[in-house]
């Protein structure tokens, strides 16, 4: 194949599926907390629109700190799903993958940093990921 083409997509919407904080858990004694990060996708055929989800577990001492799950959805044109076909498949590119999954991610930094502004989590700012380090496998649906 020559020069990759450009997907076209719009950033629709985010939805804010859970967030629950659990400040009982918290220890001021205990400097650490640890971030368990989930990327997950999926496809809706009919309205041609990706879900990039990510949901964050924050812990101190394995205990639960905080809960988040963001969905974003990505409204791709129908010019660029017939780009993406491939025997019968559609498959997103890792890339691709990586940027939705990092858009979701940044929206969720925000999300985490605003809803924690008056608890005692709001020191923790979830860190930086680097998705291409992450995804490196396309994610195929059946046309």
């Amino acid at each position: 194949m020559g020069q990759e083409q450009q997907v076209m997509y719009r950033f629709c919407r985010m939805e804010l599926a859970q967030f629950a904080l659990f400040d009982e858990n918290y220890s001021a004694e205990v400097t650490d907390v640890q971030y368990k990060t989930e990327v997950q996708f999926s496809f809706d055929k009919d309205l041609s629109m990706l879900c990039s989800k990510i949901i964050i577990n924050e812990t101190q001492d394995d205990k639960p700190l905080l809960k988040a799950e963001l969905n974003s959805f990505f409204d791709i044109k129908k010019e660029s799903l017939d780009l993406l076909q491939q025997d019968g498949h559609i498959v997103f590119p890792p890339m691709l993958l990586v940027q939705f999954a990092s858009l979701c991610y940044g929206s969720m930094r925000g999300v985490i940093y605003a809803k924690t502004m008056s608890s005692p989590l709001c020191n923790f700012i979830l860190p930086p990921v680097y998705f291409a380090n992450i995804i490196n496998k396309g994610f195929e649906v059946e046309e």
